[in-house]
C-alpha cells in the first residue's frame, strides 16, 4: 500500500529523481561511446538512422566545443577522443551527483523518523509496567519475580574504591561581608583556579563545587591526602598575592575512603553514599587550615607524617588531623 505521508512523498520524490539521473547519466555515457565508435566504422545504415541522427544532433555541439580544445574536428578527425572523454565526464559527474542524493536521502531518513504505529495492546502493556499492582496473585508473583531481578542486578553493580575530599572555605559569608562585589568574584575565581591546578596535579577523578567549596573523588589515597595537604600549603602564597579582600582565605579539609559505586559517566553531584556523607562530617569538624582522617584511612597511608591524633570521634571513627606548618595552625 502507497504511502501518501509528507515523509513518504519526500523520500518517493527522491527515489525518483536518483533514478532519472542516473538513467540520463548511463544513456548520455554510452550516446557518446556509441558516436565515437560510428566515427571509426563506416556504418551508412546506422549513421542514417532517424534515432541516431537526433542524439548526434543532440550531443554534437559538446563534442565539437570539447574538439577545439585540442585542435581537431568532429567529424574529420581520426581518431577524435573527444566523445570518450566527454562519456567518462558524464559516468564520473553521474556518480558524484547519485552519492549526494544517497547521503541527503539518508539524512532525512534519519531525523524524520516515521511515526511509531499505534498499537492499543502495546500501549496498556507499557502502560501496565507503572501502574500493576498487586490486586491478584498473578501481580504478586510478577512483582516479586521483577523485584528480584532488579535487586540482583543492583548487587552485581561493580564498586569502585575510592577516596573523596572534602574542601570548604572557614567562615565565607562573613568575610564577603562590607567586600565590593567585584574583589569577592575575582577572589573565589582565583582560589578555585588554585584548587583546580592543584588536584588536575594529583590527577582528581571528579570534583563538584558549591559557590565554597568542593568534594573531589581521587583513585589513589595517597594522591589524595597530597592533594588537599598541597592546597593548605598553598593558601599562605595566595592570600599574600591573590586575595583582594580584607580576611584571610582559610579553610577545613576532610578525607575518607570506600567503595562506591561509580561510573565514568557519572556525576559526582548524583552520587549519593555514606563514604561520602563521612568525608564531608570529617571536613565540618576539621579544625581551620587542618586535614581530618579516620583512622581507617592513616592506617593505609604510606606516609602518615604529620598527622596527630585528635580526641574527635566523627561517624563511630577515631580521627587523626594534619595542620600546614605555613598557616600557624
Amino acid at each position: 500500500m502507497l504511502s501518501f505521508s509528507p515523509r513518504g512523498l519526500v523520500l518517493a520524490t527522491f527515489a525518483a529523481i536518483r533514478f532519472l539521473v542516473g538513467a540520463i547519466g548511463l544513456l548520455a555515457a554510452l550516446a557518446y561511446i556509441g558516436l565515437f565508435v560510428l566515427s571509426l566504422v563506416h556504418a551508412p545504415h546506422i549513421a542514417s538512422n532517424r534515432y541516431v541522427e537526433r542524439i548526434a544532433h543532440l550531443l554534437a555541439p559538446s563534442i565539437v566545443a570539447l574538439s577545439r580544445q585540442f585542435g581537431w574536428r568532429w567529424p574529420g578527425t581520426h581518431p577524435n577522443w573527444a566523445p570518450l572523454i566527454l562519456s567518462a565526464a558524464v559516468a564520473i559527474a553521474r556518480s558524484l551527483i547519485d552519492g549526494a542524493l544517497f547521503r541527503l536521502d539518508g539524512a532525512i531518513r534519519r531525523l524524520w523518523k516515521p511515526a511509531a504505529p499505534k498499537n492499543a495492546a502495546g500501549e496498556a502493556r507499557a502502560q501496565s509496567r507503572y501502574t500493576l499492582s498487586a490486586q491478584s496473585e498473578t501481580d504478586r508473583t510478577l512483582l516479586l519475580k521483577r523485584y528480584r531481578e532488579i535487586e540482583e542486578a543492583l548487587k552485581s553493580t561493580a564498586r569502585k574504591t575510592c577516596t573523596f575530599v572534602s574542601i570548604d572555605v572557614v567562615g565565607s559569608t562573613e568575610m564577603k561581608r562590607g567586600e565590593r562585589e567585584t574583589a569577592i568574584a575575582a577572589t573565589f575565581q582565583a582560589y578555585e583556579e588554585m584548587v583546580r591546578t592543584i588536584f588536575a596535579q594529583y590527577r582528581v577523578w571528579k570534583d563538584t563545587w558549591t559557590p565554597d567549596g568542593v568534594m573531589a573523588c581521587f583513585l589513589d589515597c595517597d594522591l589524595a591526602v597530597s592533594a588537599a595537604q598541597q592546597v593548605l600549603l598553598a593558601l599562605p602564597k595566595f592570600n599574600e598575592s591573590e586575595n583582594q579582600l580584607r580576611t584571610p582565605i582559610r579553610v577545613r579539609c576532610g578525607l575518607n575512603q570506600g567503595e562506591v559505586v561509580v561510573f565514568e559517566d557519572s556525576a559526582l553531584e548524583k552520587v549519593a553514599d555514606h563514604v561520602i556523607d563521612v568525608a564531608g562530617h570529617m571536613q565540618k569538624h576539621a579544625q581551620p587550615d587542618g586535614l581530618q582522617i579516620s583512622d581507617a584511612v592513616y592506617a593505609k597511608l604510606a606516609k602518615p607524617d604529620g598527622f596527630v591524633a585528635t580526641d574527635r570521634n566523627v561517624d563511630g571513627y577515631a580521627t587523626y588531623e594534619w595542620s600546614s606548618p605555613a598557616t600557624g595552625a
